[in-house]
């Protein structure tokens, strides 16, 4: 394991690859998401599916985590009488745990607890010489919660964790530990370098995430530990660099999806304690919207708020440290103010492009720090991710037609130009153009940002043909040269095939999109008439390929001819004659059967073997191989037992 603190990430210079890694510094250094307003009504669906209750583990964990997102806890009375059955039916230290914690959380139970029972069984823990780390954890924080001192047994505690520790010291014992020393304050200070010695087993997942072996439940039982042992303490520090935090958090916040109650109490118990301890505080500092700014609104705004998704209890500063175009690096604005929003106290907003008139479309790259207005307040390094978060935002650009857009047509095998007609921005060709398949449609258009006037290349411009009878449509991609100048010809003989061989009248659309165009449109430019030579089979309209086709009627091969009766009877009888010649020997030769012994055997070797005969004549009449087979299994294993025996018996007799 190593140190993550050791390793940062930054940023390139240039193109794709500073793209890439402004992903990996921005989840790196700061706090990457919160829980929103979803995750907690997602979150409080996971603690309903609790009740009624039926697990006393699920009850305990659906109450607290309901108590953390502030939601009522529904038959109250009903819980605490669950709970007091649970005691009765389970009677272990665990259970004594989870119902008095659930109790204290309740407040409201009309019945009462059997406080003197638990008291002692958890006493009876804490007095034993080699109890369990989970069992130490349940008495104690079991004591705590019905209002019992805990300081007397500490000597003994100290002990047991020293004990148990030497023979197992995993990541699940030491938070644990870490949690029981928290109860005794600052005398808990035994188990602090536990808490570093915990730290460097955590292991990196793709720079962003800090976890523990065993996921949520492990890796949350030690952070919360941690947190909630430095706070006993007080005078030690959290031993957590500011990166470590965030990709605790970033892990944290990546499981905002959990389904289990459990995991939900649990995320949402140190997500809350790494919002509101006294040592480190990773905020979040989001993009709010989608982050494109034109010329026409040219404003950007943050979201800035803890990881529960609230508003810090400080005024903040937000700068923007600089926007830099992400294709040369060049900063375009620098150490700019946020304005506060006066609706919403977690948003802020600074206009990127106030006072220009026009902005190179593309990425840009903003570093953004939130940081306390008065460090009287609050100190400025409790706050963690907070320091020149990355975001990116799009510059789009307002398109138009640099000039008239030209469409026309011309012969597909001649040099000659076309004969363009001028179509106006937004508007369509009045007269129709006719096409047949020895011509070829040209269309000619340039582009040019509103703002400024200068030409510009975007991702897509295609030209749309739609047939206005069956909707059949086809799309060219135009080319542009290197004066970002666009244009189509197409030759509507070689591209009859793709038409369909379809004729009629056609539409003809222009489409063009870009990332960074605010104004992408498609524009019907005019209708032309498409002629194909009658030689072709026009192709059917795509909709015809979902219509009823013509019913198949299978014609099976007619029989052969059979021979005649007389032929088959005889073939028969030839069969069967070899039969009739072993009966007529038989009957001539005599048939012994004074060895013939009526035992289980003999009668039992001859019967099976009939039964085998006659299987075989109803696979040649009605049964298939598998089933011949299956009854032959069961036939041939008592044939054989039977005949082996039979035979030596008859060896037997022999001897004598």
């Amino acid at each position: 394991m190593t140190r993550l603190s050791q390793f940062l990430i930054r940023p390139g210079q240039g193109g794709f690859l500073v793209l890439v890694a402004l992903f990996y510094i921005s989840s790196c250094e700061a706090a990457s998401n919160y829980i929103t307003e979803t995750d907690r009504v997602r979150l409080h669906q996971v603690f309903k599916s609790a009740w009624p209750p039926k697990d006393l583990p699920t009850v305990h964990y659906a109450v607290l985590g309901s108590k953390l997102l502030g939601e009522p806890i529904p038959n109250i009375q009903d819980i605490c009488n669950f709970l007091l059955k649970s005691i009765q039916t389970n009677p272990n230290v665990e259970s004594y745990y989870y119902a008095s914690s659930t109790w204290k959380s309740l407040a409201s139970c009309q019945a009462k607890l059997p406080n003197a029972d638990l008291i002692k069984a958890f006493t009876d823990i804490l007095k034993k010489e080699v109890p369990s780390v989970s069992d130490l954890y349940y008495a104690v924080l079991g004591l705590k919660s019905l209002g019992q001192p805990v300081a007397a047994h500490l000597p003994n505690v100290k002990k047991a964790l020293q004990a148990a520790l030497k023979k197992d010291d995993s990541i699940s014992n030491i938070g644990y530990t870490l949690h029981i020393a928290a109860q005794f304050d600052a005398n808990g200070v035994f188990a602090y370098d536990r808490i570093e010695d915990a730290i460097v087993q955590a292991d990196e997942v793709d720079g962003k995430y800090l976890q523990f072996e065993g996921g949520l439940s492990i890796t949350t039982l030690l952070v919360s530990g941690a947190l909630k042992l430095c706070e006993a303490v007080k005078d030690k520090p959290l031993p957590l660099t500011s990166d470590q935090t965030v990709k605790f958090s970033n892990y944290f916040l990546s499981r905002r999806s959990v389904q289990t109650v459990k995991g939900a109490y649990s995320l949402l118990n140190v997500i809350a304690l790494l919002s509101t301890n006294s040592f480190q505080n990773p905020i979040v500092v989001d993009l709010e919207g989608t982050g494109a700014v034109s010329i026409d609104n040219s404003k950007v705004s943050v979201r800035v708020s803890d990881l529960l998704g609230r508003p810090l209890p400080f005024p903040l500063t937000v700068t923007l440290e600089s926007a830099t175009r992400v294709s040369d690096s060049v900063v375009i604005l620098s150490k700019k103010k946020f304005q506060q929003n006066t609706s919403d106290k977690m948003l802020y907003t600074v206009a990127l492009l106030e006072g220009k008139t026009s902005e190179t479309p593309g990425p840009y790259r903003l570093s953004v720090t939130a940081s306390p207005t008065s460090t009287q307040q609050v100190p400025s390094t409790r706050l963690v991710g907070n320091v020149n978060v990355p975001l990116e935002v799009r510059i789009m650009a307002t398109v138009e037609l640099a000039e008239p857009l030209l469409i026309g047509t011309a012969d597909s095998d001649q040099l000659t130009q076309p004969k363009f007609h001028t179509v106006a921005w937004r508007e369509k060709l009045k007269e129709i153009l006719e096409v047949d398949s020895l011509q070829k449609l040209a269309i000619r258009f340039s582009l040019k940002e509103k703002t400024t006037g200068k030409p510009i290349k975007v991702h897509q411009a295609f030209v749309r043909l739609l047939h206005q009878t069956t909707n059949q449509e086809v799309i060219f991609v135009t080319d542009v040269d290197s004066n970002n100048n666009y244009k189509l010809d197409l030759d509507i003989g070689a591209k009859a095939n793709e038409l369909g061989y379809l004729s009629g009248l056609y539409n003809v659309e222009l489409i063009v999109g870009d990332n960074y165009v605010a104004n992408s449109f498609k524009w019907l430019i005019a209708d032309i008439k498409l002629k194909f030579g009658t030689e072709q089979t026009p192709k059917l309209p795509a909709q015809s390929i979902f219509k009823t086709k013509p019913e198949i009627q299978h014609l099976f091969r007619e029989p052969e001819r059979r021979p005649p009766i007389f032929v088959s009877n005889l073939f028969t009888g030839l069969i069967f004659l070899p039969l009739l010649i072993l009966f007529i020997l038989w009957f001539q030769l005599g048939i012994n059967l004074s060895n013939f012994s009526f035992s289980l055997s003999t009668i039992g070797f001859h019967i099976g073997l009939g039964a085998i005969f006659t299987l075989f004549g109803f696979f040649w009449l009605q049964l298939n191989m598998f089933e011949t087979l299956k009854y032959l299994l069961g036939l041939g294993v008592v044939t054989f037992l039977c005949g082996n025996k039979l035979l030596a018996n008859l060896a037997a007799q022999q001897k004598r």
